[in-house]
């Protein structure tokens, strides 16, 4: 009897020493951040140059010098980032033991350029290609909307006490920078524009204390870095940002001044048209009806409930909305609110969309905001407007007036109109871009292919933002 104990007893242990054998062969070399996220960079059979020339092959692509650099950068990046871990992520014994590793950090890369110049494609295509759950994907709008609303929750979560003393003590703008160090060690931001003031004023401090945790940036925007936030207000306090944004990514121009979405386009089918920019509302209720199985007539309004408010916009089934341009774009309705449709539905159907000009600015800024985060989205836009998609928006500077939202702003500011045509926040200077961004989206909303993407929607409840 204890013969046979023993003899269970060693095979017992002979096969816990073989399961540990096979759990140390199969560990992965690479660290752990603080939340225990694979922070190394998988290999894959192809690299993207490699997947980029196949795709070019099977015509797929057009082949763009300017493209295949930004390639190589962000292979390069990629390589670097294996086995990487910020410094931040180190703990005290790690640094007191390997001091000189605690000081490594990866600089990341902003790439500007025109719309449709491919920059986002590439950036995505390196994004997947990172195998690691620490990493972050966005919208640069969508992600100061939500740093401030965490700086919000923030200091709503202190006692009047000790939010007199954090003011001596602590930063919010540091905390919530350490908590998003925490969750991610790779941004990627499409669209890195700056146009809002309280933006304006937080970045320099925000990324400072981001670049301080080992954070490496991948940006797209349309400016060069000396561009950003171009005669904005206060814009000296906003200057100190551009240097160190320089220290942290290289800068790549990619400015091809060809637009890729407007070559070859496949067209879209769609019931009762050929495109999703139709001519008139009935077509838009055929197209309601053809994806819900249910007429206009009949769909409800759907209240959308999120971070304490309410949202009412036209009349919805499932994912699919029908509204107007003007319950849309001439509403009191902000970022936050454009946001939660975007999450909420995968078919946004506007009708009476009219040309678009610079003498109402505010519902035009409104409509492109909603556009940035439609697109992020894959959310499927369909138009109703009696003028083509080239025309839909009018930014010639020269036909700008003085419209009565712009003169209360100018009184404000104690402005003449010379002065704030000066000013691109008169001049439209940054309407510009986004106005061809727009429109070559919309273009890309035409064909198969964006219709073959998935909706990708999300919770409510992170949304943030104010109204406009």
């Amino acid at each position: 009897m204890f013969r046979s104990v023993c003899r269970r007893t060693e095979l017992h242990r002979s096969l816990y020493s073989d399961l540990c054998r096979s759990v140390r062969a199969f560990r992965p070399s690479a660290p752990y951040d603080r939340n225990r996220a694979f922070l190394g960079c998988q290999r894959f059979y192809t690299t993207l140059i490699e997947q980029y020339k196949e795709r070019v092959q099977k015509g797929e692509l057009f082949e763009d010098p300017r493209q295949v650099i930004m390639l190589h950068k962000l292979e390069t990046i990629r390589e670097q980032l294996d086995n990487y871990q910020p410094p931040g992520s180190r703990s005290f014994f790690s640094k007191l033991l390997s001091p000189k590793s605690s000081t490594r950090t990866i600089n990341g890369l902003y790439v500007h350029g025109g719309v449709g110049c491919g920059k986002t494609m590439i950036m995505d295509e390196f994004y997947h290609h990172i195998h690691s759950r620490a990493k972050l994907r966005t919208h640069f709008h969508d992600f100061m909307l939500d740093v401030h609303e965490r700086i919000h929750k923030y200091k709503s979560s202190l006692s009047p006490l000790q939010l007199r003393n954090s003011q001596q003590k602590t930063n919010p703008i540091r905390e919530v920078a350490n908590a998003i160090a925490s969750e991610t060690f790779l941004l990627c931001f499409d669209e890195f524009q700056v146009t809002d003031v309280a933006d304006a004023m937080i970045l320099k401090g925000l990324f400072e204390h981001l670049f301080d945790q080992g954070i490496v940036m991948i940006a797209t925007g349309n400016r060069p870095p000396d561009d950003l936030y171009k005669n904005g207000l206060q814009r000296s306090n906003f200057l100190p940002f551009i240097p160190l944004l320089k220290e942290h990514c290289e800068i790549l121009d990619m400015d091809s001044h060809v637009d890729y979405r407007l070559l070859d386009p496949k067209p879209l089918d769609l019931p009762g048209g050929k495109a999703a920019f139709l001519h008139d509302d009935q077509r838009i209720d055929e197209l309601f009806e053809h994806l819900t199985g249910v007429r206009v007539q009949d769909a409800r309004p759907h209240t959308l409930s999120f971070l304490g408010r309410e949202l009412r916009i036209g009349v919805s089934h499932g994912s699919v909305l029908v509204t107007s341009f003007r319950e849309l774009c001439k509403s009191n309705h902000g970022s936050s609110d454009f946001r939660a449709l975007a999450k909420t539905y995968s078919h946004v159907l506007i009708k009476d969309f009219p040309q678009l000009s610079m003498n109402e600015k505010t519902p035009l800024r409104r409509f492109i905001i909603m556009m940035d985060l439609f697109y992020d989205r894959s959310v499927k836009l369909v138009l109703s407007c009696h003028v083509p998609i080239t025309q839909l928006i009018n930014l010639e500077v020269s036909s700008i007036q003085a419209a009565d939202d712009l003169r209360l702003l100018m009184d404000d500011l104690k402005l003449t109109l010379e002065e704030a045509k000066a000013m691109n926040l008169f001049t439209g200077e940054d309407e510009l871009f986004s106005q061809k961004r727009a429109l070559s989206r919309l273009s890309e909303m035409q064909c198969n292919d964006y219709w073959d993407l998935p909706h990708r929607p999300g919770s409510l409840e992170s949304s943030s933002g104010s109204s406009m």
